[in-house]
This record gives C-alpha cells, structure tokens and sequence, in this order.
C-alpha cells in the first residue's frame, strides 16, 4: 500500500509518503485542535440553523392518446422529452400557482402551519415578521419547490423543502391537486372554444347548402331540366340500337354486292347461278329447281322404255324446256329483286348514319346539361356531408366535455417527513472536520515544502539517509584565505574540524578505491566547497583525484587556481581531443590530483552515457583510493543523473537556510527516478548560534562522528 501511494506521488513530485506522515505528526497537535474548533463552530451553527423538511412525491402524467401520423414518433426520444420538459414547466407555471393562491381555504391552511413554526433564537433577533399574503405565498411555493424526471421513464419527482414538515406535504398536495385542476380545466377550455368554432362552421356550412341549392334550382329552371338521368340512358340505347342497324344493313349490303358480282361472272348460266347461296335458297326456285330434277329422272326412265318420239318422251321433254324457260324467268326476276334491294340497302345506311349522328349530337348536348347540373349538385352534396360532420363532432366534444379527466396519475402520495433532512450538525461536524484538518494540512505541507530543509527536517528524515557531516558558518574569512582550501589555510578552524569528522565518517563507512559524486539541488549551495576541502583532508593519507565535473560553469578552474599552462581537463577528455595522463595536473602546494572542466563546453549526456563514464571512473579507482567527483546540481542540467549512476556513492549537499525542501525532495526523486540513490547529506553554513534542530548535533565530538551506524 506504501509502494503504491509513493508510485502516485512521485507522478506529482510533492514528496515521500513518510514525509507526509512526518509532517501529519509534527503538526498533529495543532491539526486536529484547529480542525476540532472549526468542527465545532460549524457544530454550533448547524444547530442554530432552521431546520428544513423534505416532504417527495411521485407521479406519471400519461401522455394524450393523439393518432401517431408518423411512425418516428413512436421511437422518437426527444418528443418523449420535450413532452416531459413541458410537464414540468407547467408543474411549476404561475398559473398552476394561481389556483393554490386564490384557493382561501388553501390559502388559511398555509397561514395556520407558518403560525405554528418555531423559530430559533437567531430567527427571532434577525428576522423580521412577514406578512402572509398571496405574494409570500407564491415565493414560497417558487422558491422551494423542485420536479425531476427519473431518466428514461416518464415519472416525476416533487420535492418541496419548509421549516415545517406539514407545510412541505400540504404544499405537493397542493400542488398535484391544483395541476389535475389546470388540466381539466383546460381540456374543457380547449373543448368550448372548439364547440365554438365548429359552431360557426356550421352556420357557414347550412348557408353554403342554400347557395348551392338554389344555383342547382336556377341551373334546371335555365336548361328545362328535371332528371337527366333516364333520358340520357335511353339516348344510349337509342344510338347502339341505330349501330346496330347500321352494321347490319352494312353486313347485308355486302353480301348483295357479292351476289350480283357473281351473277355478273355468271354470265347467264342457270347452274352458276344456282350455285349462288341466296338464289339458291329461295322457295320458288328450289321448287322449280326440284321439278325439273324430277322431271329429268322421269326422261331417263321413260328412255329406258320408249324411244324419244314416243309422246310420253316428247311430252316430257317439253315439260322440262318449259320449267328452264320458268327458271330463267324467275332468275331473272330475283336478280332485279337483289339489284333493288342493294339501292334500297345504300339509301338505308346513308338514312341510319344520318339519325346516328343526330342522336350522337343530342347526347352530347344532355351529357353537357347533366354536368353542369352534377356540378351544382355535388355542392349540395359536399355541403351536406360536411355539415353532418360537423354535426357529429358538435356531438362528440358535448360528451367529452362532461367526461374530463387529468392524466397525472399519483404513484407515491406526499410523505410527512418525520425528520428534517437539513441541516445534519453530525454530518456538518465530521465534513468540517475532514475538510479542515485537510486544508490545514495543505496549508502546513506548503509551508514545510517552501521552507528551507534545516527548518523541516522531516524531508531528511523520511529518506532514512545518513548525514556524515555538517559544516558551519563561515562568517568571516582570514585576509588571504580562500574557502576553497580552508582545510589547509586554517587547520585550526571549526569548518576544518567539521570536514575531519566528515572525513572519518567517510573513511569508516565506506570502502576505498571508490568514487564518490557530490551534488545538490541548485548552484552556491557548497557542493564544490565541501568536495575540494573533503579531497585535501583525505590526501594527508591517501592517494585522492578530485574531479571537477561541472563543463558548464567550473568553481575551481575559473574561481582560484590559475595554471601556467594550457589546462586539459575533463571536457577534452571527454571529447577524445586529449589523453588522460595529460589533463591530471597536481594542486600546487599539495598532493592532491585534479582533472579540471577544461576549455570545452557542452552537454555530457548527449556525447557520453553512463556506462563510459563508469569505465572511466573504474580505471581511476586502480590508481586512486579515493575519487572525489564534483558534479553540476541536479535541477538545472541532467549530467548529474548520468554521474549518479556511474559513482559508487552520491553525496547530497544543503545549505542551510537556502536549500527548499521541494527543491531537496525534486532533486531524491529525479535521482531516484534513474534507479541510483543517495548515499549521505552534508548540511552546510549551518549557523551554530541558534537553536536550531541541528544545533545539539553540532559539537566537538570525535566519538559521536566515528560512530558505525
């Protein structure tokens, strides 16, 4: 659970999850007595407070039984919503109000129940009486009452809040009672203005019937009409009886030409003549026709028995001359017949199409009364369905009328609350409790957070790291002496004596043939002061590189050596532009080794990583015991991050009264964050005269440093 909330922290860089409980306990006295006074007065008021009732209720209002006349309606949400929407601006409307207000028997129950409630010291002192008239009323009933809709449904949820929880039920009553009311009485509103208006239609409609009633009379009266109808039927069938005629005569008339051209190719000759159909078929001559074949059989018997002067014989063949010379005549006679009737045939047609062009005319002429005519009646017609529309709908609002009914429907009746639901001085108490212990912790973990380390040394606490040295105040240096080699100017000095005992600390807890990295969180903090002066006090009795590994601003190279020569230093080494044996110089007047910055500038972690950079050191450890590394500060470049994980310790420098805590806490994350760690703090310029946290740490005292933790 620690490892997680650190993880979240370190996200923010606002500090170690024990920095936050060291915090909480060094400030827990006057945390939780602050937030137990806050607690208390916010107690206090809850309960001098009015108290207020909620009284709820729950309702439907169904929606109107309207034709769907498009089928997105049904699954449309948002005229579900708009529906619902408008349910609740009328739930709220003055109008809705109106009935409550004007209601006097309403109106004295309100009164009576604002009587009755009891009012707090406080009330009585600052509140001044209120007259309990309609327009009080009306704000209270505005002002405390509130509708929801539960989503995706069509309920409703009245609430109304009252320092009297009978007037928070009597009020939803009210309400519900006086909305059910506005509905019906709208609906009958609605109803009479539409029994009014189809009223007047009517009216309307019963003259339009006259109008047209008496243009259909004048029309008959124009045109001598009474009923088109049969003489227009009869008209009909006297023109397909007229067709048929024609079409028959017209049939016969080309059967007659047919005749007359066969008897014409006839040529005389009775047996082709006979072959026509209609000759053929006719009495006289099938007679004759038959007497002559009976006649001829009768010959040829005779033959058989007499020879043809025989009288029999003789007088038979008489007989048949004479019925040929019959036939011919009749023959003729029919042909004649067919010929006049082919002209009687013609005079027929021409007569009969002349009548069916007549009795054409004549139907259009009746066909052209009867439209006008229709045309008059259908505006009888049409005015007179209409009016009995209207009639029935008349019919049917008179009924509805008198069956109004509201559409809300109650599914929870408004409760009597027993309770009141505000204020909640159990609830304020503990909400002001946790909220003001928080926020004064807030304000405590800012302060601590922008104070300087030595002041809140709960920061160095929670890191468990081990402190191996803190150096005084140097308020004033020796003519010609400079803090850089204060360790050899002034021996005898107290910050001489502090390094010592750092330096045993060093020689005793950690291993030789070591590199060690000293940094801080930020320039002039005395990471370079501490690192030079710990590299002289270890070259009385060891073999010690000192190291100036800040490229881009050097203390040591630019600030108090001067060599008389072209100095080669870590940059160039870094670079390849020079070996390593050339940029070692000796610290005059010592036996102290230096590689210095050198001349070149740049950014470390974009030409070496720390994987070379560890190599590098490891062939120095061969050489040297120790190798003091004085690297940037962490917050303004990132070379250090690359220098703490290639040295075998990290030193952290503070300077008292300058060092932030969220600056020193940034900067144990940033290196953490890299997988390194820090290995000891060095607290510099601590002023020894106050009384400070550090002041009993601070003292002569060989024992306490030597001291193996």
């Amino acid at each position: 659970m620690i490892d997680r909330l650190n993880s979240l922290l370190n996200i923010f860089d606002v500090g170690d999850i024990r920095f936050f409980f060291l915090v909480a306990k060094k400030n827990l006295r006057n945390l939780i007595t602050l937030s137990l006074v806050l607690s208390l007065l916010i107690f206090i008021i809850s309960l001098n407070q009015q108290k207020k009732y909620l009284s709820k209720a729950t309702i439907v209002i169904e929606p109107d039984d309207n034709k769907i006349v498009n089928i997105e309606e049904v699954y449309s949400v948002e005229t579900q919503s708009n529906r619902i929407n408008n349910q609740m601006a009328i739930l709220k409307s003055d109008e809705v109000q109106e009935y409550i207000v004007k209601d006097k028997k309403n109106s004295m129950k309100f009164k009576s129940l604002y009587s009755e409630t009891k009012q707090n010291f406080f009330q009585r002192i600052f509140t001044k009486p209120k007259n309990m008239d309609q327009g009080f009323l009306k704000s209270i009933l505005t002002n405390n009452f509130d509708v929801k809709n539960i989503p995706r449904s069509d309920v409703l949820e009245l609430s109304f809040v009252s320092n009297n929880p009978k007037i928070s039920q009597l009020a939803l009553v009210s309400i519900i009672e006086s909305y059910q009311r506005y509905e019906i009485d709208s609906k009958i509103k609605i109803t009479n203005y539409a029994n009014q208006k189809i009223t007047e239609r009517l009216k309307e409609l019963v003259a339009q019937m006259d109008i047209a009633q008496k243009k259909l009379s004048s029309y008959k009266k124009e045109q001598n009409l009474v009923d088109t109808g049969n003489v227009k039927e009869l008209k009909i069938k006297e023109i397909q009886s007229i067709s048929e005629r024609i079409l028959e005569a017209k049939k016969n008339y080309q059967e007659q030409q047919n005749d007359l051209l066969s008897i014409k190719v006839a040529d005389g000759d009775i047996d082709a003549l006979l072959a026509i159909k209609d000759l053929r078929s006719r009495d006289e001559i099938s007679n004759i026709k038959a007497s002559l074949t009976a006649n001829e059989s009768n010959i040829q018997s005779l033959s058989l028995i007499y020879t043809d002067k025989h009288p029999k014989i003789t007088q038979a063949k008489d007989l048949n001359d004479n019925l040929i010379t019959q036939l011919k005549d009749i023959l003729d006679e029919n042909i004649q017949q067919k010929a006049f009737e082919l002209s009687n045939l013609d005079n027929f047609i021409k007569l009969s199409n002349e009548e069916l062009q007549k009795s054409t005319d004549e139907l259009r002429v009746i066909e052209e009364k009867e439209a006008g005519m229709l045309k008059f009646s259908r505006e009888v017609e049409s005015s007179r369905k209409l009016y009995e529309s209207f009639l029935q709908r008349v019919k049917e609002t008179n009924e509805a009328q008198n069956l109004q009914v509201s559409k809300l429907k109650i599914i929870e009746n408004p409760n009597l609350p027993s309770s009141p639901f505000s204020p909640k001085p159990k609830k304020n108490f503990i909400t002001a409790f946790l909220i003001s212990f928080l926020s004064i912790y807030g304000l405590l973990y800012y302060r601590e957070m922008n104070s300087s380390v030595i002041k809140s040394p709960e920061a160095i606490d929670s890191l468990n790291i081990p402190q191996i040295g803190i150096l005084p105040r140097v308020e004033k240096l020796k003519r010609g002496f400079h803090i850089l080699q204060m360790f050899v100017e002034d021996g005898a000095s107290s910050f001489s004596e502090a390094i010592r005992s750092s330096r045993a600390i060093i020689e005793s807890k950690y291993e030789k043939n070591k590199s060690y990295m000293v940094t801080s969180s930020n320039p002039s903090e005395g990471k370079t002061t501490y690192a030079f002066n710990l590299a002289l006090s270890l070259e009385k009795s060891n073999k010690v590189l000192f190291i100036e590994a800040d490229i881009r601003r050097p203390s040591v190279l630019n600030g108090f050596y001067q060599f008389d020569k072209e100095i080669l230093g870590l940059g160039e080494i870094i670079s390849g532009s020079a070996q390593l044996n050339d940029a070692i110089f000796k610290v005059p007047g010592t036996e102290l080794d230096i590689i210095t910055s050198g001349e070149k500038r740049f950014d470390m972690s974009d030409i070496v990583t720390k994987d070379q950079i560890k190599k590098f050191l490891d062939v120095l450890k061969m050489e040297y015991d120790y190798v003091i590394v004085d690297s940037p500060p962490v917050q303004p470049v990132s070379d250090t991050l690359i220098l703490t994980q290639a040295s075998d310790y990290n030193l952290f420098v503070i300077r008292s009264e300058e060092t932030r805590t969220v600056s020193f806490m940034s900067s144990i994350k940033k290196i953490q964050n890299v997988g390194a760690k820090i290995n000891g703090i060095v607290i510099n310029d601590l002023d020894t005269s106050k009384d400070s946290y550090y002041s009993y740490y601070y003292s002569y005292s060989p024992n306490y440093y030597y001291h193996k933790s």
